[in-house]
Formats: structure tokens, C-alpha cells, sequence
């Protein structure tokens, strides 16, 4: 029995110890796991440059834009900020061009994404000032076919609600399928037959579930790039112009923004930033080319810095261009400036984005990244435009990290320039 006993106290300490010993390596395991992990991660942090984010923001403002441009990846960008009716900053940064060596400026063409809807907004808002309709008049009424959120059949759709995002229509498939990045520099189907292949049941565009979302419209706030793109071909309908020979002669000339154009055949691409994407893993910019998609008139405009600021001026201006001619009525701006449904929200004006005392619009496609911000009642404005951004680049939206910027500016030169 005194042997038995011994042995069965010899066997339980060893494999006490052999337990003891299996804890020790499991938790050497997951410690060394857990180091790998951590070291994986601070260098993935420092070799993607994520660390960029986490200095804190320049006060000057021309450092305060270099800074957010290399953290965000831009090869170049264009800022310009104006009081009433006189520019006080602007330059530009960078290539426009990597490959020509082409330094941007306040000349340099870019295509803005979707700050141009505001200047469909403004071409559907000279209609309604002409008589034309009224904002809360059903679209299909002015329409060649029948646009209807099939889950609410009897709900119209009016201007105001595609206006202000709340018409209840998505951007389905056939949406963003349509980009011709790698295939043509411009649109290759006319905006009116994308449009109607995309509203007519039974087409191959028509997806009842995903060109449209659950909600009534006029209850909810979605953000539609195709209702803009209704908006443009409305413009045609109603003007019985193409949209952008519309805009081109209604405002483009009369704001005497000459370059700017819709479309990449009408532009000189010799002062067109060619848009890029972000390589980190290589470090490298990678030129996307340009592309354009047939629902144009949500983000294909092109234009620079100092012509948009002659566009974007009539909006603290009451409607006055720089030379003093009015361009929009005084009612229209402020109607445009003023939430539409604010049940729903009060961020959505006509077009605008209600931001607390400011103003403002972004935008982001493939190689693109821009920002407006105005104050109507400090009457300043500010535009970014850069030739980076969307999913291709994965950084940041140009602006976000600066807006504090640019108010601080404008605060400090308020009587030196004005």
C-alpha cells in the first residue's frame, strides 16, 4: 500500500507540473501571438502613414493644408477663399499632372464630383423663378415617363423633395455600373435614356428594390444622385436644351466662367488635373483617367477654383454676381439656403447642407475630393478641390481637418482686406 501511495503522489505531481507546464507555453503562445499582432499593427500604422491624422493642426492656414494633403494623399490641390466679392487666399498645391510635371494653380480645371449639383439645383431654380412650374408641382407631370416609388404608388414626387434628398430614390446597380473609367473619357449614353431605362418597369436597368428606398417619399433623407440626375434632364424637358448647353449659355456665360464645362471634349485638357489613386502599399500615384458616367448633372462639372467662386459668390451676394448684376433673386437664394423638410431634418436646404452657421457641400468620385463652405451672414466662402480621393484612395475628404482653418483665417484678415 506505501508503494501505491507514493506512486500515485509521484504520477499527481507530475502531472500538476506537466498541467502547470502546458499553461506557462499556452500563455507564451498567446503572448507572443499578441506581440506580433501589436507589431504588425504599429507598423502598418507608420507604413500607411495613419500616424499623419494624429498631429495636431497647424494654425497657420498654408501649413494647415500641406498638412491634411500629405496626410490624405492628394498630388495636388487647389484652396481659394473670397469676402463678398474679393478673393483674400488663393493657391495651389502640388501636380495636377505628375506625369506632365504640371503644377496646379487657381486656373486648373477639376472635376468637383458633387458640389456640381449645385449648380443643378440653380438651373432648376431659374426655371421655377421664369414660371415654369412650382416646387412641390409632381415631376411626372413634366416628364416623358412615370417615376414612382413602386412600395408608394400614389405618392408623388416633386422638385422640392428631389431638391432637398427626401424623393425616396437610391442609386441602384445600374448606377454605379455606368462609370466609364477605362472606356470613354465622357458619357456614352445619353442622359435621357439612362434615365428611362432606369425608371420603366420590366427594363434591365428597373430594380423596384434598389433603385428606390422603403420610405414615403418626402419622409426621409437619402441621399440620391440619380434625383439629380432627374433634375438635369428636367432642365431639359422644361428649357428644351440639352442640360449642358443650358448651362452653358444661362450660367456659365452670364458668371462669366468660360472654361468650365460638363464634359472632357469641351475642356482643355492642358489645364484638366488628371485624377489619381493611392498605391500604399507601393507609394505610388496611379492615374485613373478621365471618365464620366450619363447621370452627369449629380458630379461631372469641371471647373476651377476662380470660376467657381464667381458661381458660388451669388449665394452670400444676395443673388449678385461680382460685377453687380442679379443672377437669382433674393428670395430664391434664400429659399435655397433654408432646410426643406425640417421633420425630416434640417441639415438639407436645396442642395446646400445646413451646417450650423455655415453652409457647405462635398464632394468624392474616383480621384476626386472637393468642399465648399460659405457663411451667408458673415458673407465668406471657401472652395478645396483636389485630384485624389473616392474608394480608389481610401484617405480622408479634403477639408474636414481645415474648416477651423479657414474661419481663423478670415477672422484675421477681416480688416487688413476689407
Amino acid at each position: 500500500m506505501c508503494w501505491i501511495t507514493i506512486r500515485d503522489s509521484v504520477r499527481d505531481v507530475v502531472m500538476t507540473s506537466m498541467q502547470k507546464l502546458s499553461l506557462r507555453n499556452f500563455f507564451s503562445k498567446i503572448t507572443r501571438f499578441i506581440l506580433i499582432i501589436f507589431c504588425l499593427f504599429v507598423g502598418a500604422f507608420f507604413y500607411l502613414d495613419l500616424h499623419l491624422y494624429f498631429r495636431p493642426i497647424a494654425q497657420d492656414l498654408d501649413k494647415a493644408i500641406q498638412q491634411e494633403m500629405e496626410a490624405a494623399k492628394f498630388p495636388s490641390a487647389a484652396v481659394l477663399i473670397f469676402k463678398k466679392d474679393k478673393v483674400i487666399f488663393s493657391k495651389g498645391y502640388g501636380f495636377s499632372n505628375i506625369e506632365e510635371k504640371r503644377r496646379a494653380n487657381k486656373d486648373t480645371l477639376y472635376q468637383i464630383a458633387s458640389i456640381s449639383k449645385l449648380v443643378t439645383a440653380t438651373a432648376i431654380m431659374q426655371l421655377m423663378e421664369q414660371g415654369y412650374f412650382q416646387l412641390d408641382d409632381d415631376i411626372n407631370h413634366y416628364l416623358p415617363f412615370r417615376v414612382r416609388n413602386p412600395k408608394y404608388p400614389e405618392k408623388p414626387i416633386t422638385f422640392r423633395m428631389l431638391l432637398s434628398h427626401t424623393g425616396s430614390i437610391g442609386d441602384g446597380p445600374a448606377y454605379w455600373n455606368s462609370y466609364t473609367i477605362g472606356k470613354s473619357t465622357d458619357p456614352t449614353i445619353p442622359l435621357g435614356n439612362f434615365l428611362t431605362e432606369y425608371f420603366t418597369p420590366n427594363s434591365k436597368s428597373y430594380n423596384p428594390d434598389k433603385n428606390f428606398i422603403a420610405s414615403e417619399p418626402g419622409t426621409n433623407l437619402a441621399y440620391s444622385n440619380i434625383g439629380f440626375g432627374l433634375l438635369g434632364y428636367l432642365v431639359e424637358r422644361i428649357s428644351h436644351k440639352p442640360f449642358n448647353e443650358y448651362c452653358r449659355t444661362e450660367i456659365f456665360k452670364p458668371l462669366g466662367m468660360l472654361s468650365t464645362s460638363w464634359f472632357n471634349k469641351n475642356v482643355d485638357r492642358q489645364k484638366t488635373a488628371m485624377p489619381y489613386g493611392y498605391d500604399a502599399l507601393r507609394k505610388i500615384y496611379k492615374p485613373i483617367g478621365y471618365y464620366g458616367f450619363p447621370n452627369y448633372p449629380d458630379g461631372l462639372l469641371k471647373t476651377s477654383t476662380s470660376e467657381f467662386m464667381r458661381f458660388i459668390s451669388i449665394f452670400i451676394n444676395g443673388g449678385l454676381t461680382i460685377e453687380g448684376n442679379q443672377f437669382l433673386r433674393p428670395e430664391t437664394i434664400e429659399e435655397m439656403l433654408t432646410p426643406q423638410f425640417p421633420n425630416v431634418s434640417t441639415i438639407p436646404a436645396i442642395s446646400w447642407a445646413t451646417t450650423g452657421s455655415y453652409h457647405a457641400h462635398g464632394g468624392s468620385d474616383p480621384g476626386v475630393s472637393t468642399q465648399v463652405i460659405i457663411s451667408k451672414e458673415e458673407k465668406w466662402g471657401a472652395i478645396m478641390f483636389a485630384n485624389s480621393g473616392g474608394l480608389q484612395a481610401w484617405r480622408t475628404e479634403l477639408g474636414l481637418e481645415i474648416r477651423n482653418g479657414f474661419y481663423r483665417y478670415i477672422k484675421q484678415h477681416n480688416i487688413k482686406h476689407l
